[in-house]
């Protein structure tokens, strides 16, 4: 038995470290209740198996409405002191809070939620939920952005560590040859003077790549740039229409493997997350940020975006940050990105001195101060 239980849904390739340093520093136990069927998660990536103690918990599937109910008697154990959940999971996280509180175990929450859903049944479990907030012995946060936000709700900022986001440095910091720089170029079908705008993206409305479609079609040197966009979803033909109708050069590519993704990222000279907030979403973090400044380019990011306002991006020195939906300031920096090199070389030498920080030591360290915090009390 492990004196910390970690309940979270999955293990995706870029947590398998951090479960990894958790369980090697620690004594803990990761409980994985959802089979992957989630909204935001490609199909196509693989879940991950790392070198840490694991159970997928057993469920059923009512309506397309998961219930693990194989986790309540994980939650009843004697030996485990600390129950560490994630925000996610309609009957996961309600049932967890509510045992580790009839039974006395310390309860901490992990939350990338900065703004709650507005839709009538999120509006109906609000109060519930900002009960969790007040009532949970510590809550592990994505960055400042959530902190202020749950502070603003009149929770305890003692009791609020950060775990700042983080993936594999090691391999996305990889130095790509310039000669594969120009294969991969080529192979997407950029002119030797056009200049490749990226985003990595689901192609769903609170993504707001339409804002960046029309930004590009005001921009000075619109006819020079290349929009290529990797991910699936919904609104691809919407995009393409749109890009069509307003003269924007565009390339969506369904998906390209993780390990394949980087020679992509190097090839492009401005990486743009145009999210904006919806009834039901406003992005957590955008971990593709931390991504993209291992490879030192430049990026541009919306006010809604977690990683602009939650302590990565230093708008103006290593990145930018634009107000969500403003298509007239997000054309101004295309322009100024794309046509002022020694600005978008300050950018990206800034973006990565900045990303060498943020490691998984770094990130573990939120989630153990919070442990350390709860058994203290």
């Amino acid at each position: 038995m492990s004196e910390v239980k970690v309940i979270t849904n999955f293990c995706p390739h870029y947590r398998v470290k951090l479960f990894e340093e958790l369980h090697n520093s620690m004594n803990v136990e990761f409980l994985f209740f959802s089979e992957g069927n989630e909204s935001f998660w490609n199909k196509r990536i693989p879940l991950e198996k790392g070198k840490f103690n694991s159970r997928n918990i057993k469920g059923i599937n009512v309506r397309g409405f998961r219930i693990a109910i194989g986790l309540i008697p994980k939650l009843f154990d004697r030996e485990s002191r600390v129950i560490v959940k994630c925000i996610g999971g309609k009957f996961e996280l309600p049932i967890t809070f509510l045992i580790s509180k009839l039974i006395k175990k310390k309860f901490i929450l992990w939350t990338g939620m900065w703004s709650h859903p507005d839709t009538l049944i999120h509006r109906f479990t609000f109060p519930f939920t900002r009960y969790i907030y007040k009532k949970a012995d510590a809550i592990v946060v994505y960055g400042t952005h959530v902190k202020d936000y749950l502070c603003s709700l009149g929770v305890d900022h003692n009791k609020i560590f950060i775990a700042w986001q983080t993936v594999d440095n090691t391999k996305f910091n990889q130095v790509i040859a310039t000669d594969l720089i120009l294969h991969k170029r080529k192979t997407l079908g950029i002119d030797e003077n056009e200049k490749m705008i990226l985003c990595i993206s689901r192609l769903v409305e609170e993504k707001g790549l339409k804002y960046l479609i029309k930004a590009i079609s005001m921009a000075a040197i619109r006819s020079n740039i290349k929009l290529v966009i990797i991910g699936d979803g919904e609104l691809e033909n919407d995009l393409i229409n749109l890009a069509d109708e307003l003269g924007v050069n565009i390339k969506i590519l369904s998906y390209i493997p993780n390990d394949e993704i980087i020679e992509v990222i190097a090839s492009c000279d401005l990486f743009v997350l145009p999210s904006i907030t919806t009834s039901t979403f406003k992005e957590p973090w955008g971990l593709v940020i931390n991504e993209v400044m291992n490879q030192g380019k430049p990026i541009a990011v919306s006010d809604a975006v977690g990683a602009g306002v939650g302590g990565l991006i230093r708008d103006g020195e290593n990145g930018v940050v634009f107000k969500e939906k403003d298509t007239e300031g997000l054309k101004i920096l295309i322009d100024k990105i794309l046509t002022q090199k020694d600005f978008a070389d300050y950018l990206g030498v800034n973006a990565k001195k900045t990303i060498k920080d943020w490691t998984y030591d770094r990130m573990a360290d939120g989630f153990k101060d919070a442990i350390k915090f709860v058994l203290n009390k």
